[in-house]
């Protein structure tokens, strides 16, 4: 409850809500959330014990908040003064304890926004005008800096961290205290190398793509790929395509890696355009 605001402010079930917010049906409180002014909450969303949602920011259903999680705070920007921006949030989200996701910015398109099942635990950070897809995990302590894209089923281990603009594509895994200066691509593992936190590909997120039900030729196709992209080092991908194709393994997986490739090679300091 802001100071000076308390006639705003409603009590319900030991919880301070906003009378400018809406929550559907079904939602739990528990004692100290606070939920501000232009905040939606969908239907069977469970707000635990002093976790905050800051506005303008929108709930969809079934998101799980565990006590100290903040949702929708300004942008960590030194340049904001206040703009109206957003964050919206999908359906099914767990946001564990002291879990912080900004609002956007007025650089980018003021929006920050989270899509479905993903899990972000403990202390995690998706910082402003970040794009989280679906069905991802953070583990403790990750932190997404601004203007970060990660891509459906990616997973990011304890400690781990990835600077501003940068993309981790679809199924990636980033391996714990592990940091990424440029892109990650698609379907790979990355982690550190002796000596270094900034990390670097090491091979195919099998366990994920198995789990997340691609066929074994798709990923047997991928291990070629990655065989010639890494191991053997051949970075035109002219030839690369060429090579692969003659191989028969320009599977649909395997032409998605290479155009990642392609636009992080493009881009600046090996970081695609935002294409949030």
């Amino acid at each position: 409850m802001m100071a000076g605001d308390g006639e705003s402010y409603k009590a319900i079930a030991g919880a301070w809500i906003h009378v400018g917010a809406h929550l559907e049906g079904g939602v739990t409180l528990e004692p100290g959330a606070v939920v501000g002014p232009d905040v939606h909450i969908g239907r069977g969303c469970h707000l635990g014990a002093h976790s905050v949602v800051y506005g303008p920011t929108v709930l969809g259903e079934g998101n799980r908040l565990y006590p100290g999680a903040v949702l929708g705070g300004p942008p960590q920007d030194v340049g904001y003064r206040g703009e109206p921006t957003r964050l919206e949030i999908g359906d099914r989200n767990v946001f564990r304890e002291g879990v912080t996701i900004s609002r956007g910015s007025p650089k980018s398109h003021g929006l920050t926004r989270i899509g479905s099942d993903n899990y972000f635990m403990a202390n995690s950070h998706v910082g402003h005008d970040s794009v989280v897809e679906d069905c991802c995990i953070l583990a403790n302590a990750a932190l997404v800096a601004g203007h970060c894209h990660l891509e459906r089923g990616v997973n990011m281990a304890g400690g781990t961290a990835i600077v501003q603009f940068t993309t981790m594509g679809k199924y990636s895994f980033l391996g714990g205290l592990a940091g990424a200066r440029q892109d990650v691509e698609p379907f790979l593992i990355y982690d550190r190398v002796t000596g270094d936190s900034n990390a670097a590909a090491l091979g195919v997120n099998r366990v994920a793509l198995r789990r997340a039900g691609f066929p074994e030729e798709s990923i047997l196709h991928l291990r070629e790929a990655y065989k010639v992209l890494y191991i053997r080092k051949c970075r035109k991908l002219e030839e690369v395509w060429k090579l692969l194709e003659q191989k028969g393994a320009l599977s649909s997986e395997v032409r998605e890696l290479l155009e990642f490739v392609r636009r992080k090679q493009a881009g600046r300091f090996g970081r695609q355009l935002d294409r949030a």
